[in-house]
């Protein structure tokens, strides 16, 4: 019973440690977008290659921290990196410029990837491949409780202060200071070792065609996805919305995505990794789809339920692959592998989303061409092979 809750507490933790590195440190961004646009004085392509520079530090440092984690230890490295977000969230209040804005979010992207990398490989060193598939749904539920956390929070802060937005990210920040003492609590391994499906030393773990083609596809979740999750609230303001009830809309992907990562991690414990990945993909592709051509709130609220639904299935999926092929000890590094072109994909699709917003006047091509991109990752999912 104590070997179980221990691995239950590194489940716990993790999803804390999820909460700040992606929940905050990433979903904070998408309702404080329209106050920090509006304060800063930039266009919607500005704030788009803000969130690409996050995206930018993501990939920057995700195939490293993955090395470093599997060599060294992930509880080390998701502690520093816990830290170091926490703290370029605050400074994030201070900004005055795009420049310094762009910058402290390319370090707050830097700081994320070491916290998710390094969490994800941690639980699989936990879990076997029988379990594997839930625990890290658990753990992906931090960033559904990041959403809901923001959602309410950051509007509710934005209109309680003058230059609310810039103490919505002091306040991200302090939350992530305190999670970082929690993370200190972490084990870096059981006494026994799990059963794991695939050993892959660590510097196989680079040519591993498996991975390689699992990368590829991943590249389409992270340009669908981030294009609907940064101008989500955006979409709504320019169809009549105020930003709480935008805010408080978000909130609703958060409150059902929590669900989702368990449901469909176990669910591709079942029935295997590549169906589950398809399924979710094709799901997520048609959710934002139905979003962003409806102008009427029974659309709107059909397409956020249906995206919430599925939204974070995708990497918790997509982790467990990762553990399934490399086993345990290298699965850091293969996530952080396949992270770095989930990472390409963050990084362009703000930049794209953001410079087809202007040049339309709203966001209807810009996430019609989301939705498209989710459903093709569906259809290259059941065409790849290992």
């Amino acid at each position: 019973m104590i070997w179980k809750n221990r691995h239950w507490t590194v489940v716990f933790i993790g999803m804390l440690s999820i909460f700040v590195g992606l929940g905050l440190a990433r979903f904070g961004y998408t309702p404080i977008l329209e106050p920090m646009r509006d304060a800063l004085q930039l266009t919607y392509t500005h704030m788009g290659m803000i969130a690409s520079a996050n995206f930018l530090g993501y990939v920057a440092l995700s195939p490293f921290v993955g090395y470093f984690a599997s060599k060294y230890g992930s509880k080390r490295v998701a502690a520093v990196s816990l830290f170091f977000t926490s703290i370029t969230m605050i400074l994030t209040g201070f900004v005055n410029s795009f420049v310094q804005a762009a910058f402290l979010r390319f370090l707050t992207g830097a700081g994320s990837a070491g916290v998710n990398v390094s969490i994800v490989g941690l639980a699989s060193k936990w879990f076997g491949v029988e379990r594997r598939g839930l625990a890290l749904g658990v753990i992906n539920a931090g960033s559904s409780v990041g959403i809901i956390t923001v959602g309410f929070a950051i509007p509710a802060i934005v209109a309680s202060f003058p230059e609310g937005w810039r103490i919505g990210w002091l306040f991200m920040g302090v939350v992530g200071l305190i999670v970082t003492i929690l993370s200190l609590f972490l084990k870096e391994s059981p006494e026994k070792a799990v059963s794991s499906a695939g050993v892959l030393g660590i510097t196989a773990v680079y040519r591993s065609s498996a991975l390689l083609k699992l990368g590829l596809v991943y590249t389409l979740f992270g340009l669908s996805y981030i294009i609907f999750a940064t101008f989500y609230a955006s979409h709504l303001v320019n169809l009549g919305f105020d930003i709480a009830m935008a805010g408080y809309f978000w909130s609703f992907v958060g409150f059902f995505s929590i669900f989702s990562t368990t449901f469909w991690g176990a669910v591709s414990d079942r029935i295997g990794r590549q169906k589950g990945l398809a399924i979710v993909y094709f799901l997520l592709g048609t959710s934002i789809l139905v979003f962003g051509l409806s102008s009427s709130l029974p659309g709107i609220l059909l397409g956020t339920v249906m995206a919430g639904a599925v939204i974070f299935a995708i990497p918790s999926i997509v982790q467990a692959y990762c553990g399934d092929i490399a086993g345990g000890e290298a699965a850091a590094a293969a996530i952080g592998f396949v992270t770095l072109f989930f990472g390409v994909g963050q990084m362009i699709g703000p930049s794209i989303g953001g410079y087809l917003a202007d040049l339309t006047g709203n966001f209807v091509v810009t996430l019609s061409f989301a939705g498209v991109t989710a459903i093709t990752g569906s259809v290259l999912t059941l065409l790849r092979s290992d």
